[in-house]
């Protein structure tokens, strides 16, 4: 932790000494609260709330009123309450921990379809569980085994699920988890169950806000964000980018101190800018209309658990073989994981049954047949795409390519998934992107603008 720190003061050009205050997490915290000092100096730290650090994250919305549903795995606040938002209140609506619309349920059906790790089922891995259910379908049989054993599931399984995959009558090998359609199938019952069971209890609350936010690492459930949506209940539905437990640090700061302004989500370190526009898009363009996969990597990185067009890999989106070389060639990924699609905002009523803005990668609608069969690479299989729209506001350079590729192809948009290979953290520095196109089958390397061959 202190090594975060020094970095980021490094960055900053600054010292220690140059901080007054420290909020600290009273969950998992790694330091005293009592006799609390970082690199040396001693303070009286902020003892911070995991459920408001979460709370903290949705207020760059600067919404007057909204509806805060706050999900995740647990923590000293629970796991699962509703808040309202009005003005600068908070009040506690309703606490529902002891349902199964927790991070506990999702976590622990992760754990028996998708990989038994603890750790690595409920923080890193319930995507895939929605990648796989995409590949199932409803089974009656599972619903009625997964609602009489609810209880169970919605527990913290630390050593492991053995007992549930008898019970619910799944292997327990792990090896090509997409071939085995029973494994399928729960994934695609289970999240079913949960989504359903989510919208009949925010249906009970849809008339006390005209926003609502979602926050917590099930705030990442895009199927469910979706549907939130498509039920037209909300003027606004919001997803910050850090809704996870990456955004409790920015999240405390920003609710203990709400004057400061905050504009996601590019707010890494920066290591130059573009420059030489017009000459780039010309030149990138050639690039991925020659079918080339692109490590794009630009100013600032991105803040969250997506590639938001500043640390990723770029590809034309115009065949199953692009998703392939994408997908499972460059990033070494599982064969049923769907590739996001990064499109202008302008386009979206073209792309997708229902016009979403997406600035954040945190909803799937589904597309229309035209884009299905002209871009199957960013298809997934059950007729969505996980997309990020971008305006000409967020990121210039970025938009103007691909706007010169809707020119070009009748559709500006690109294959978008994160500048990292599999298992392995998305690039920060210059060096580390260099170092990962190298260890990639990705064809070029743009930094900032310059471009890189092997």
């Amino acid at each position: 932790m202190e090594e975060l720190v020094l970095v980021g003061l490094k960055y900053l050009g600054k010292e220690i000494d140059d901080v007054d205050t420290i909020l600290l997490a009273k969950w998992n915290s790694q330091f005293p609260i009592d006799n609390f000092s970082l690199l040396g100096k001693k303070f009286n730290p902020i003892i911070t709330s995991h459920h408001n650090n979460h709370i903290g994250t949705t207020y760059p919305a600067n919404f007057e009123n909204s509806l805060i549903v706050c999900a995740d795995g647990g923590s000293e606040d629970g796991t699962t309450k509703f808040y309202l938002k009005k003005g600068n209140n908070i009040n506690f609506l309703v606490d529902l921990d002891n349902t199964i619309l927790t991070g506990k349920f999702y976590g622990t059906i992760t754990q028996i379809v998708v990989n038994p790790d603890f750790i690595r089922a409920h923080d890193t891995y319930p995507g895939q569980t929605m990648g796989l259910a995409a590949l199932g379908k409803f089974s009656q049989e599972i619903y009625d085994l997964i609602i009489r054993n609810r209880t169970e599931i919605n527990k913290l399984h630390v050593n492991g699920c053995d007992h549930l995959h008898k019970i619910l009558n799944i292997s327990n090998n792990f090896d090509n988890i997409w071939l085995d359609q029973r494994r399928c199938d729960l994934a695609y019952t289970a999240q079913n169950i949960w989504c359903t069971e989510f919208l009949k209890k925010i249906s009970e609350y849809k008339d006390v806000a005209e926003n609502i936010c979602l926050v917590g690492g099930c705030a990442l459930n895009i199927i469910l964000n979706t549907e939130i949506v498509n039920k037209g209940w909300f003027k606004n539905v919001y997803i910050s980018p850090v809704s996870g437990d990456s955004g409790q640090s920015l999240g405390a700061l920003l609710y203990h101190f709400p004057h400061i302004k905050c504009q996601y989500p590019y707010l890494g370190r920066s290591f130059g800018e573009i420059k030489n526009n017009e000459k780039l898009i010309s030149m990138i363009t050639k690039d991925l209309t020659d079918h080339k996969i692109i490590a794009w990597y630009q100013g600032p990185s991105e803040i969250g658990a997506r590639a938001l067009g500043h640390r990723s890999f770029l590809g034309l989106a115009d065949s199953i073989e692009m998703r392939k070389k994408l997908s499972e060639l460059v990033k070494k990924r599982q064969p049923f994981r769907p590739v996001a699609a990064i499109l202008t905002e302008e386009f979206l009523p073209k792309f997708s049954e229902k016009a979403i803005p997406s600035s954040f990668m945190t909803f799937a609608p589904l597309i229309k047949e035209s884009v299905k069969v002209k871009l199957p690479a960013i298809t997934h299989f059950d007729g969505t795409s996980r997309l990020q729209t971008l305006k000409k506001e967020d990121n210039p350079d970025l938009h103007a390519i691909l706007t010169e590729i809707g020119k070009q192809t009748g559709y500006p948009v690109l294959m978008n998934s994160s500048f990292n290979i599999s298992g392995e953290v998305v690039v920060d520095t210059p060096e580390e992107a260099q170092q990962s196109f190298t260890s990639s089958l990705a064809d070029v390397l743009y930094i900032n603008g310059q471009r890189y061959e092997k």
